[in-house]
């Protein structure tokens, strides 16, 4: 058996066989798996959110999947909160912590020890109920600018994001500063002993396994499941409503897209997006990380191995 680090991390973008190839390297080196994946934390998004089936989480216990209602908040905060002991009590078992998927930022927050800015659900939800309004948007970004004023620019991508948005007031009602201003230069290594590994496809590798995927995603009950979570009130929901690909379903359901194809067109379209901003993201934001290229359509066996063998 190779060197066992301290922890693994297995990251990269969606369709990169990552909670595959997580598995398979938990099941070789004793481990548990805590996902990382801000999605696959919500009950009753199975399909959607590509998470683990009951049959993978049989084979190894797999943390941070299937915990909380639709509507519950989490954020990267509330996933360190939770990860930082969960790591402490794998390793107290003598098992392998394996940190796997998606969600660079929460990876990213736990990995590099980032200084967590406050939170309050109370707030939260407020601020939530604000945004809801009809001049929601642009009175909370009206109150951010005023803040901000001659203490340097609001970026935009905040602005434009209404998630962003909402965290943003959450930070400055309760501490009287954006959260810009609160946040510590961003470390460049590590605070854990952690082997870091990406998995990064060439989109000419992803878009087919992503179309794939799609395809078998809608055929096996996505549609039903998002009617579901729809009417469970996923859309009013403060995190789950931005589980990708549920409003594009629901733009179907309510006659707005003409047909299964065009539905199918619009989630790999929206798919394909996601992934280039995940690339994007794992190739600069892990510095110390191994990036495994992968150039031509592989296997979760292959990946494990390759793994292994730098370990």
């Amino acid at each position: 058996m190779p060197d066992r680090p301290p922890c693994l991390a297995v990251l990269g973008p969606t369709c990169a066989w990552k909670s595959d190839t997580a598995l398979l390297l938990a099941e070789e080196l004793d481990g548990e798996i805590i996902s990382c994946d801000s999605m696959q934390v919500y009950q009753g998004l199975d399909i959607g959110t590509a998470k683990p089936s009951r049959e993978m989480r049989a084979r190894c216990p797999h943390h941070c999947v299937d915990l909380l209602p639709l509507d519950e908040p989490w954020d990267a905060n509330r996933f360190v909160e939770i990860a930082r002991p969960l790591l402490a009590e794998i390793q107290a078992r003598g098992h392998l912590p394996v940190l796997a998927g998606g969600t660079g930022l929460y990876a990213r927050a736990l990995l590099y020890g980032f200084a967590l800015l406050p939170a309050d659900r109370v707030i939260f939800a407020q601020v939530e109920r604000e945004l809801a309004e009809p001049d929601g948007p642009e009175r909370l970004a009206g109150e951010l600018l005023a803040a901000a004023r001659d203490r340097g620019a609001v970026p935009e991508d905040t602005l434009q994001n209404p998630r962003r948005l909402a965290r943003a007031i959450e930070v400055l009602r309760l501490t009287g500063s954006p959260p810009w201003e609160l946040a510590p230069e961003r470390p460049t290594e590590p605070v854990l002993p952690v082997r870091q590994f990406v998995l990064l496809p060439t989109m000419a590798v992803l878009r087919p396994r992503i179309e794939r995927r799609t395809a078998w995603m809608l055929d096996h009950g996505w549609i039903e499941e998002a009617a579901a979570a729809l009417a469970a009130g996923l859309l009013q929901t403060p995190t789950a409503r931005q589980a990708l690909g549920y409003r594009e379903i629901a733009a179907f359901l309510r006659g707005e897209l003409p047909g299964r194809t065009a539905l199918l067109q619009a989630l790999v379209g929206r798919t394909v997006q996601y992934a280039r901003r995940q690339r994007t993201w794992f190739r600069h934001q892990h510095p110390g990380a191994e990036i495994i290229e992968i150039t031509q359509p592989t296997t979760a066996e292959a990946l494990r191995d390759e793994i292994l063998g730098r370990l």
